[in-house]
C-alpha cells in the first residue's frame, strides 16, 4: 500500500513511518500539509492519506477534503491526541487516537475511508 503520512512531530512522523514500512507499506512522510499537497500534485501513487488532526497551518481535516479534490478515491485515516468529536469535520472518519498500537494502525490503514 502507498501511504501519505502528515505528522508535524519530527519523532512520531520518523518512528510511524518507519512502522509503516516494516509493515510492508510504501510511505511518503512529511510535515505539514502544504507538502503532503505537493506530492499529491506531483503524480506519486498514493493509497492512503494519514494526517494528524492539528496540523499547524491548515489542519488534517482541511487537508483531507483539499486532497479528496485532486484524488476522489484517496482513503484517509486521521490520527489526533485530542478530543476527536471536537477536531474534525469529516463526516465518516476513520480515527486513531494516540497513542495507538501497531494493529489498530494497521486496522486503521486496511479500513481507511474513501470518498462516499
Amino acid at each position: 500500500m502507498n501511504i501519505l503520512f502528515v505528522e508535524d512531530e519530527p519523532d512520531t512522523r520518523e518512528v510511524t513511518a518507519e512502522l509503516m514500512r516494516v509493515m510492508g507499506h510504501q510511505v511518503v512522510d512529511v510535515g505539514n500539509a502544504n507538502a503532503a499537497l505537493r506530492v499529491l500534485r506531483s503524480g506519486v501513487p498514493i493509497d492512503v492519506l494519514v494526517c494528524d488532526i492539528g496540523l499547524p497551518g491548515m489542519d488534517g481535516d482541511l487537508l483531507a477534503a483539499e486532497a479528496r479534490c485532486l484524488r476522489s478515491e484517496l482513503r484517509v485515516v486521521f490520527t489526533t491526541g485530542q478530543n476527536f468529536q471536537q477536531a474534525a469535520k469529516d463526516p465518516f472518519p476513520v480515527v486513531l487516537i494516540k497513542p495507538y498500537s501497531p494493529d489498530e494502525l494497521e486496522g486503521a490503514l486496511r479500513n481507511g475511508v474513501g470518498r462516499p
